[in-house]
């Protein structure tokens, strides 16, 4: 297994360099991961937090949701291609070094989140789950993508995650609707299921606040969801 760092260093908001149309970086509000976490990664995928476990968020931007993975995980590797500030700077598409990976666990680029996911399955051991809008799920790639793997399981948030291009909006708010496509490698595919209502109340944190909406020196991307 490839020596790493096992955490990343907080990324500072003014230190953002990507130029506003390169890449696909909505970061995924801290209440939905945990609620991901209560709900689909333990219960339903049973990735239950062992030390065994090596949970890889690999389009992991500042750090919005493999910092979150930290919190019920041991060990989760965090990279992107972009450098961010947090965790490895590697491409996850062209990636061939031996990486142990129980689990992969990401919010995708949109236009390579089924790259992404042929990787993952590939190269996991027990399987992955990708954050994506629902539309996502349709087109001919997609199809043959699920006939040759197909999920275990959809797992859909019932109140809406707000995502805002470059940055967590605590008060945001959105018309696009999001679910979990997740893979457990020997599981037969079953029934969707809902995350319940009221996680956005009941799991952000007041340190969430000041970790992640610290004031940027350069303008911030426009306000528009995905």
């Amino acid at each position: 297994m490839t020596a790493m760092l096992p955490f990343g260093a907080r990324a500072i908001m003014s230190s953002r360099q990507e130029p506003p149309d390169s890449l696909d970086f909505f970061p995924t509000p801290p209440w939905a991961t945990r609620a991901f976490v209560r709900y689909v990664a333990g219960p339903e995928l049973g990735a239950i937090g062992d030390p065994s476990e090596v949970i890889w968020e690999p389009a992991c931007g500042e750090g919005h949701m493999a910092s979150v993975l930290r919190e019920s995980y041991p060990y989760v590797i965090a990279s992107d291609i972009h450098p961010y500030g947090y965790g490895h700077v590697w491409d996850f598409l062209s990636w061939d070094d031996d990486l142990a990976a129980t689990w992969i666990f990401t919010n995708p680029p949109f236009n390579v989140a089924a790259a992404f996911a042929r990787k993952a399955i590939a190269i996991t051991s027990r399987g992955c789950a990708l954050l994506v809008r629902p539309s996502w799920l349709h087109t001919i790639e997609r199809y043959e993508l699920f006939r040759e793997h197909p999920p275990h399981l959809f797992a859909y948030y019932v109140e809406r995650v707000p995502m805002h291009r470059g940055r967590w909006e605590p008060e945001g708010s959105t018309a696009t609707d999001y679910l979990w496509v997740c893979w457990v490698h020997g599981a037969d595919p079953r029934a969707p299921m809902w995350i319940p209502p009221g996680q956005r109340k009941l799991l952000t944190r007041p340190e969430d606040i000041h970790r992640w909406c610290k004031p940027a020196d350069l303008p911030l991307f426009g306000e528009v969801s995905p």
